[in-house]
């Protein structure tokens, strides 16, 4: 995201998140803000792209950014910065999503999409994004509990984003990467 390259100067790996939210809500100094964006604004804008396409993944990274501005005092500290972030972004999407009726009913995690048709059509310098092509065939739910432990969210910070039990997102987390051992045609964890 270019808002985070240009701020990434003000970035200071020593400072936590929590602590340029502290200072932000202290003070409303924006130089705060603009670390935690130097900090996040990434993170948060490849979650979000991975979810739709690159101009709703800016204009919802902006909006998360204008709520974490709005609600900077509701952080409680029940959770780290980022998963409280990336929560707001995930309510963004999808009341974006649901505003352009592109909200899809999520499809049972037994019915996965076969992908033999497609491996044939694939060659080893297309793999990379067949590979994406594919992450883009799961379901919602699937995909996006993929990507948050991509990001490196642990099992329990998933389940909060998504507000679904532990037991939900192992099991989103399972059919995700079985759907994905078929495609790759193999066993790989």
């Amino acid at each position: 995201m270019v808002l985070s390259a240009l701020l990434a100067s003000y970035s200071t790996p020593a400072t936590s998140a929590e602590a340029l939210l502290r200072g932000f809500s202290r003070t409303g100094e924006r130089e705060y803000l603009a670390k935690l964006i130097a900090q996040c604004g990434d993170d948060l804008y490849y979650f979000l792209l991975k979810q739709s396409d690159a101009k709703m993944a800016e204009d919802i990274c902006q909006q998360s950014w204008l709520k974490v501005m709005e609600m900077h005092h509701s952080f409680q500290g029940r959770s780290s910065f980022k998963t409280w972030l990336f929560t707001i972004a995930r309510h963004c999407l999808l009341d974006e999503l649901r505003r352009q009726q592109r909200w899809q009913a999520i499809a049972s995690e037994d019915e996965l999409v076969a992908v033999d048709d497609l491996l044939a059509k694939i060659s080893q310098q297309q793999q990379q994004l067949a590979f994406e092509e594919q992450l883009k065939l799961l379901p919602f739910a699937q995909r996006e509990a993929l990507i948050l432990q991509l990001e490196g969210f642990s099992l329990a910070e998933i389940a909060q984003i998504t507000a679904q039990p532990d037991e939900t997102i192992k099991s989103r987390l399972r059919y995700a990467r079985q759907f994905l051992q078929q495609f790759c045609g193999g066993n790989h964890d």
